[in-house]
């Protein structure tokens, strides 16, 4: 045990660090292991600089330790956790601070946006209700303001909560529940997205999965707001999958999700009893005959008898007609200047803020206590650290509103651009296309193209409808050609990047220019290629921009490649390997490169180069967190090792890669790993493994049809054959099976004839 005696500068340094909701998730990842910045930024999708800060702070505090390790000719900082729990004694001698290590210890995990219920009135009855529905879906709906946050909140204070917001999209939900159940000690969900993998129905498999191992609740409020019917789809699949595990859906209609697993509770007002106690509470004052007909025009609801209290001017006569204008009126004339400013900023946002958002658009002068009189008068509502404002009072303020739209719409973006995040970045953007400033968007272009190259994989869909709106902007039509690249609509692409490269210079020209080379490679149009990277290397030539050299050498390595030529493509990934390393590395990108440089020489007959290269970059992605790269290499070394005939190391890789990819629902390579598991264990002539093996690659043929599923039935001839048992109709079905693909069916010969005679094969072939 560690004490720290009271010291004013030790101290209150310590519970400062503590009451920071980042630096809590950080020690939480941390008692699963030790991590570098990079990784931990990764996991909890925040900006590596901040981490590396946080993580100094949390070391001289004695929370966390770090130690140097060397990675080839690089030294890199990794973290773990020192203590597991902390103690704080008042003793008379001073306050104390005690520091131990646990037996036994139980992440603390850090809700994500979760209202905190203050008061509570009433619904006792709805409480016990929700406390017994057996369903797995819980869905409550009713008008806005009514109180479904509130009772959620109250019934399920533990629940992961997930705000709808207009722009989000099924990825962005995606990735926060990722996030979450990894901080549950169930990283499966995150790993896959960070592979840059979004397949619908293998997302819902491993959610749900998630769900059950963890028993946890999900809150999805405002469902109403919902524009992503991948949603939808997903809330009905849990309402006929899931055991373990709970969803809560809040809205202000009652959604139609049209299966069985769902309980609907629609949401009235409070009863008479508990709209006095709510008014009294709130520091209202009122007689029984105003009371009664102010519950008369509010049927109980909160928000209108919270307004109530604030503006109760001793008669309702005149609020008849509007109660809640005049509420609304009558409470906004009560406030000061400073007050009605603030709202009128708050107003300006769909979207709930952070503390550090108000002090960046506010100023930090007098914020605290105006901030708090609003949330004190129901005007400003609140979610961990994020605020926001009813819809009903944003509607009101928004008619009044008198303040400079695009003074504050900027300094947001300011704001949001210094965040370094993906899901900030989205939002920059999109605040960006209100003020219509190309300076503004060439900018977030930039950025987009430099620090966050994921994003049009990871957040297609948010990404998409931002971008909706600046269709005609060359910067923004870019952007827009690599969402249609990603998902596979190559001519849209090309299309675009054609219209838009003689409107931009620059970084962007380069990536223009790079960007239609790789589209015309992908359809198989080598002469075109050439023709663009030619331009593309005049401008790397001319340029001392890393970045842009780095993307002439990576098209330059895939077109060498495409053409056959392993020398060339072996010389540009070398160059492609300097560039990056003379960048200060990323580790992702120099994974890939590291596999390309395993992949060509493997290709040239160099298995010994292969192996080296193979597995230096599982050395690289097993330091930085890259999971799918380092069993894609797994996958890679287990095929050389096949080839020199080393069977037992190929089934050891191989088994790392099948298990992975297996779990990570990645069918496809999860096939091509134990393609190679199995024909090594056929080559050691394990054949009831063997056999094992080819019946699972069978079975996933049955969900996935990736064509090289069906060398199961190849493969269990194979077996077949050699324990003398008839095995003819297995090859025929393989074959079959296979159809046009007689490329494939060589291949896969091919590979076999290491191991097996497969002349005979080839004769009913």
């Amino acid at each position: 045990m560690v004490e720290v005696p009271r010291k004013k500068e030790n101290v209150p340094s310590v519970l400062k660090l503590l009451s920071s909701e980042i630096n809590l998730e950080i020690l939480s990842v941390l008692r699963s292991g030790s991590f570098n910045p990079r990784e931990l930024a990764k996991i909890l999708g925040k900006n590596e600089t901040d981490i590396s800060r946080r993580l100094k702070a949390l070391e001289r505090a004695g929370l966390v330790e770090g130690r140097w390790i060397r990675f080839g000719d690089k030294n890199v900082r990794r973290y773990s956790l020192k203590v597991d729990g902390l103690k704080v004694n008042f003793e008379p001698e001073g306050i104390k601070v005690a520091a131990a290590r646990e037996e036994e210890y139980t992440p603390t995990v850090v809700k994500e946006e979760a209202p905190s219920v203050e008061d509570f009135f009433g619904r006792e009855s709805e409480l016990k209700l929700l406390s017994s529905v057996k369903e797995p879906i819980l869905v409550i709906y009713g008008m806005a303001g009514i109180g479904k946050t509130t009772l959620a909140a109250k019934a399920f204070p533990d629940a992961f909560w997930y705000p709808v917001r207009e722009g989000d999209g099924f990825e962005y939900f995606t990735w926060q529940v990722g996030l979450y159940l990894n901080r549950l000690g169930y990283p499966d969900l995150i790993e896959y997205l960070r592979a840059g993998n979004i397949e619908e129905r293998e997302v819902f498999e491993i959610i749900l999965r998630g769900l059950e191992k963890t028993g946890a609740v999900i809150v999805v409020d405002d469902f109403h707001r919902c524009r992503d019917e991948r949603l939808g789809r997903f809330i009905a699949f849990l309402a006929e999958k899931m055991k373990t595990g709970k969803v809560v859906v809040l809205s202000r209609e009652k959604p139609r999700f049209g299966v069985r697993g769902v309980f609907y509770l629609k949401l009235d007002g409070l009863d008479v009893e508990s709209s006095y106690e709510l008014l009294t509470a709130k520091g209202g004052s009122v007689n029984i005959e105003d009371f009664a007909e102010v519950y008369r025009l509010t049927r109980g609801h909160p928000l209108a008898l919270i307004l109530f209290s604030q503006a109760y001017p001793g008669s309702v006569d005149a609020a008849a007609e509007n109660f809640f204008e005049f509420l609304l009126e009558e409470v906004y004339e009560r406030l000061s200047d400073e007050e009605k400013l603030l709202l009128q900023i708050i107003s300006l946002f769909g979207e709930p803020l952070e503390y550090e958002a108000f002090k960046r658009l506010y100023g930090e002068k007098s914020l605290f206590p105006v901030l708090h009189s609003l949330l004190r008068k129901g005007l400003v509502e609140r979610r961990s650290d994020l605020y926001f404002i009813h819809d009903l009072v944003r509607g009101f303020v928004e008619r009044i509103r008198e303040v400079d739209e695009e003074k504050y719409y900027r300094k947001y973006v300011e704001y949001l651009m210094g965040k370094n995040e993906e899901g900030a970045f989205i939002r920059a953007f999109e605040y960006a296309l209100r003020l219509g400033d190309e300076e503004l968007i060439k900018r977030l272009v930039e950025l987009r193209l430099r620090k966050f190259k994921r994003l049009v994989r990871s957040f297609k869909g948010p990404y998409l409808k931002v971008l909706s709106a600046g269709r005609g902007n060359p910067y923004v039509d870019l952007e827009l050609g690599h969402l249609y690249f990603q998902n596979g609509f190559f001519e849209k692409a090309l299309e675009t990047w054609l219209g838009v490269k003689g409107k931009v210079e620059g970084i962007f020209k380069a990536d223009v220019l790079t960007s239609i080379a790789d589209a015309y490679m992908e359809t198989e149009r080598l002469d075109e290629a050439e023709r663009y990277l030619m331009e593309l290397k005049k401008i790397a030539e001319g340029s001392s921009d890393p970045e842009i050299r780095l993307w002439y050498y990576m098209m330059l390595t895939k077109f060498y490649y495409y053409r056959e030529e392993p020398e060339k493509a072996m010389e540009s990934a070398f160059m492609e390997l300097k560039i990056l390393r003379d960048m200060g590395g990323n580790p992702e990108l120099e994974s890939i490169v590291l596999l390309h440089i395993g992949d060509i020489n493997s290709w040239m007959g160099r298995p010994e180069e292969a192996l080296k290269y193979y597995t230096e970059a599982i050395e690289v992605a097993r330091l930085h967190g890259l999971s799918f790269f380092e069993n894609l290499a797994h996958m890679e070394l287990a095929k050389v090792y096949y080839h020199l005939g080393d069977y037992a190391k190929a089934v050891q890789h191989s088994s790392r890669a099948v298990e992975y990819f297996r779990r990570m629902r990645n069918y496809r390579r999860a096939v091509d790993s134990l393609g190679y598991r199995c024909v090594s264990f056929i080559g050691a002539r394990e054949l009831e493994k063997a056999e094992e093996d080819a019946k699972e690659m069978i079975m996933m043929g049955q969900s996935s049809n990736y064509p090289l599923t069906w060398a199961g039935y190849i493969f269990l001839a194979v077996v077949k054959n050699l324990r003398g048992e008839p095995w003819e109709e297995y090859l025929a079905l393989g074959r079959e099976k296979m159809g046009d693909n007689r490329y494939l069916y060589e291949a896969v010969l091919e590979e076999l004839s290491r191991v097996f005679d497969v002349s005979t094969f080839k004769e009913k072939g």
